[in-house]
């Protein structure tokens, strides 16, 4: 009788697990499903005008966004440029903070907001210009938009969306975010990538950002 109870006990644990072994897998697909692709990012640049002559040409921002472009893409953060326009001459010198303030009021809703200058002063050590600033509005920190100098290089521009998209400065000779440079392409790590990954989303989620 004994044996009989034992060998039914076994038979119903066999078959809870055969079960458990159709249903688990269901559920680690469940969990490991890949989250839904990061729609196109838009992005707007506007271009100061001194003496009516834009301070770069379509070229010069081209070479910006390719190299956006190259960096970005690839770990699926998708950037589109969508509008581009003008900046007014009073804004093509940014000597100090209240400079940087003021494109907060020519900002373009719910865009990666990229203002093109003539110079960019650094507002810490005024002997010194800078090429690019990721800035925040002082009194609205959510104001936050990019700003690119002419003199800037071509990744400049990668690098101040990479501080768009959360990223720190970093100590590793190339990496996007550190100065300093062998020359080779810059490029971001896998940390970096999740990073930016996240802020994307999040961009998206918070409705901060408008997709393509």
């Amino acid at each position: 009788m004994a044996s009989t109870m034992i060998s039914r006990r076994a038979a119903l644990r066999a078959g809870l697990l055969a079960a458990g072994a159709l249903v688990l897998p269901r559920r680690t697909l469940a969990k490991d499903k890949a989250p839904a692709p990061i729609p196109p990012l838009p992005i707007t640049i506007a271009v100061a005008e001194v003496g009516g002559v834009k301070v770069r040409d379509e070229a010069w921002i081209d070479a910006q966004m390719t190299e956006a472009l190259r960096l970005f893409d690839p770990l699926g953060v998708p950037l589109r440029k969508v509008a581009a326009r003008s900046l007014p001459e009073a804004n093509a010198k940014l000597e100090t903070r209240a400079d940087r303030d003021a494109l907060a009021a020519l900002l373009e809703p719910k865009r990666i907001n990229v203002m093109i200058v003539e110079s960019l002063r650094d507002v810490d050590d005024p002997k010194l210009m800078r090429m690019g600033v990721h800035w925040r509005h002082r009194k609205t920190p959510a104001k936050h938009y990019v700003i690119v100098s002419a003199s800037a290089r071509p990744s400049v521009l990668a690098h101040e969306l990479g501080h768009f998209f959360g990223l720190p400065h970093s100590s590793v000779t190339d990496n996007l975010m550190s100065y300093d440079r062998t020359g080779a392409p810059p490029f971001l790590d896998e940390a970096q990538a999740r990073k930016v990954q996240s802020f994307a989303r999040m961009y998206v989620t918070e409705k901060l950002l408008t997709p393509v």
